[in-house]
């Protein structure tokens, strides 16, 4: 191996801004073991996002939407877009800096409503961004909402050059200015580009097709889990290289001794044919393929995570991922259907020692505070044997993962975790039913579950609860009870709740339909590349709607992904450490309504919709019915649609708004109170305590900053 081999390893968007993810760093790594030079590693998606407010990308964003025009569009998407430019804000980039820095402030994070006004702002800016490309098209802001024909896998979608280029229009600028000339003028051999989520393919299809033209010479590969599914999941094999056309070749699984043996191949001059998990381009032939690789941990070295742009993140602590397992050690799970798994659920269970498991944290722990175990589940004996040793030797940083809540957590064991540095651990509980648990074959049971957070919880340790409905044959009652189960317990968890039970084709549930009373199993109509399927299941169907009203408002953080609020993001985890499993009441203490708030001024916190245009307003009412997420039904036709600032869409009636009106400048709530006189006092107040609790309505000045 010669080592010389010039590589660049890029991150597209769009995913999460507040922590490098660590798919890079671990093929690089691996590569640089076995005497290769360090790779150039981009996180795109984070680059993209800061240079969308430097002074000249906001020039050209001002005079996009300045000549923003949708007429090259016609029929259903034109109209959605139309729809999706109603209450759409104006890019503010002083307010997105404010943002940024209270995002990356050591102090003002950990004040809620700080953080909050953070968020907002962030989301704000990526809702105007996203207006240069299909209005709407991003959601919570780091979430891509593409037209409905990229969401379930079309191939002609995904090849059509004018949509992707529209898709990726919010980042143009980036790509002309820094990141094509960049790779360009750098002089690399390989240039891969990994995408994780199934938001980053349109723009990593984009982001390929410019490297090619700007590239020609590059052999250019692609990795990561979405790259995994679009091989897993295409209904014709000639789909794969039909979407991702300007690759030379594909990563198919596990990367790290796929990558390391591209790299000598090109050192060598010769093609990469010999790894089973590389697919080459057709156009280099026919190959045969061997079984996949499943890499042994023993060879996998720590991850240097160096190399990425920490000073870009929007948090105030480094935040590391770290993956000692890979695979399921449980492997049972009836819906489970994840990664490059050929007859389980899952790809096979492997384990690092726990001696090779502390020398890793030893080294990452001098890097970053926090290391988050990135794994489908540890195993309950490895967790304990480690926290053991890190407790012996003094290691000093935090942790969490996600495990099984065993009845093997007792409380003295539960105490060791969390003095070793356990913040918080993620659960899949599923469903608090037993027959639906036995049908997903989970191997627990609700009361045991309730023990085992109970320890967790005394241990201040933060429990977040993971679960669905919607299991097939699951029944109202069965349902009810995931709900209760939650509801009734809601100081042993601390973030979480239930989402719809999705049925994937790689799943038991889809391989033995007969066994779980399903028929008509089926595709989404139009979609090539298969993610998901349809099914007829009358007694879950029938109970949707209702048990849609029963789950809203059991998860009390308020944000999607990737903010603090959702299970697993880098923010909840430094909301655990600092609040501890006080983490719920400090997020809802900003929703209720305190004996202080008569004297305390509140502003509308977002800003009703458009109505002039009755059809266009029509769409937008369908559109957002459909998008709701925790809020159950439909948006009905006669009401007023208030538009919160991030995002999330609610239908007032008319004295509602009449009520909400008043707060489109700066108002105490004893002035509106004033002004309602007419309105029985105790009226008025479930008025405001509603505003509030449902972030309608915010107090308008944040509090003090300290002194520096």
């Amino acid at each position: 191996m010669s080592g010389t081999v010039k590589a660049a390893l890029i991150y597209p968007p769009l995913t999460d801004p507040t922590s490098g993810y660590h798919s890079l760093n671990y093929l690089d790594s691996y590569a640089r073991a076995q005497g290769h030079r360090p790779a150039e590693i981009i996180d795109a998606n984070i680059e993209a996002f800061h240079h969308s407010y430097t002074p000249s990308a906001y020039d050209w964003l001002r005079k996009e939407l300045s000549r923003l025009s949708i007429d090259d569009l016609s029929g259903p998407d034109a109209l959605m877009a139309r729809a999706n430019q109603l209450g759409l804000p104006d890019p503010d980039p002083e307010r997105l800096r404010r943002s940024v820095a209270v995002l990356q402030d050591p102090t003002l994070f950990y004040d809620y409503r700080h953080y909050q006004d953070a968020v907002d702002g962030v989301i704000s800016w990526m809702d105007a961004l996203g207006t240069v490309g299909f209005p709407g098209q991003f959601h919570a802001g780091f979430r891509l909402h593409p037209p409905p024909m990229i969401s379930i896998g079309s191939v002609a979608a995904l090849t059509d050059e004018a949509l992707l280029a529209r898709l990726n229009r919010p980042f143009l600028p980036y790509y002309e200015d820094v990141l094509i000339p960049r790779l360009a003028a750098g002089g690399h051999q390989v240039i891969g580009i990994s995408a994780t989520y199934q938001w980053q393919l349109p723009f990593a299809l984009w982001i390929a097709r410019l490297v090619r033209q700007a590239c020609p010479d590059v052999f250019l590969i692609a990795g990561g889990t979405e790259i995994s599914d679009v091989w897993k999941c295409a209904s014709k094999p000639e789909y794969v290289f039909q979407v991702l056309a300007d690759f030379d070749a594909i990563v198919v699984g596990e990367g790290e001794s796929a990558y390391t043996e591209i790299l000598d191949a090109v050192a060598a001059g010769t093609l990469p044919a010999g790894h089973p998990n590389v697919r080459l381009h057709p156009k280099y032939g026919r190959q045969r393929h061997l079984p996949l690789r499943y890499e042994r941990l023993a060879q996998v070295p720590v991850p240097d995570f160096s190399g990425l742009p920490w000073d870009l993140y929007l948090s105030p602590e480094r935040f590391v991922y770290y993956s000692p397992t890979r695979g399921c050690y449980w492997n049972k799970c009836t819906f489970c259907d994840y990664g490059l798994n050929t007859d389980g659920p899952t790809s096979p269970w492997r384990q690092d020692t726990v001696s090779t498991m502390i020398a890793d944290v030893t080294e990452l722990s001098k890097f970053a505070k926090f290391i988050y175990f990135s794994v489908d589940v540890l195993a309950p004996a490895t967790i304990l044997r480690f926290a053991e040793q890190v407790v012996e030797r003094g290691l000093d940083f935090r942790w969490g993962a996600e495990i099984r809540l065993e009845k093997y957590w007792s409380d003295e064991r539960c105490e060791l975790l969390r003095r070793s540095g356990c913040v918080a651990i993620s659960v899949g509980f599923e469903s608090g039913n037993q027959r639906i648990l036995d049908l997903i074959d989970k191997g627990t049971k609700p009361e045991q579950v309730r023990r085992t957070m109970t320890a967790m919880t005394k241990a201040n340790i933060g429990v977040q609860m993971m679960g669905f409905t919607g299991f097939p044959t699951e029944t109202r009652e069965e349902a009810l009870d995931s709900i209760t189960f939650l509801r009734d317990n809601p100081d042993l968890w601390t973030l979480g709740g239930l989402g719809d039970f999705m049925l994937t084709p790689g799943a038991i549930v889809a391989k033995e339909p007969d066994r779980f009373g399903i028929t008509n199993v089926r595709p989404v109509e139009g979609s090539d590349i298969v993610r998901m399927l349809r099914y007829d299941e009358p007694v879950t169907e029938a109970a949707q709607a209702e048990i849609a009203q029963a789950k809203a408002g059991l998860n009390p953080g308020h944000y999607h992904r990737p903010w603090l609020g959702s299970t697993d993001t880098p923010h909840t985890f430094f909301y655990h450490d600092r609040y501890g499993t006080a983490v719920r009441g400090v997020l809802a203490n900003d929703r209720v309504r305190h004996d202080t708030d008569d004297q305390t001024e509140f502003l509308a916190n977002g800003a009703f919709v458009d109505r002039d245009d009755e059809q266009v307003w029509e769409a937008y009412r369908r559109i957002r019915s459909d998008e709701q997420e925790g809020t159950p039904g439909d948006l009905p036709a006669d009401r007023h649609l208030f538009r919160r600032v991030d995002g999330q869409v609610f239908a007032l009636n008319r004295s509602s708004r009449l009520f909400l009106d008043l707060f489109s400048a700066p108002l105490t709530l004893a002035e509106a109170q004033r002004r309602l006189w007419i309105v029985e006092p105790t009226v008025a107040d479930r008025v405001w305590r509603t505003f509030i609790g449902q972030r309608l309505i915010r107090r308008h000045r944040l509090p003090a900053e300290p002194a520096r």
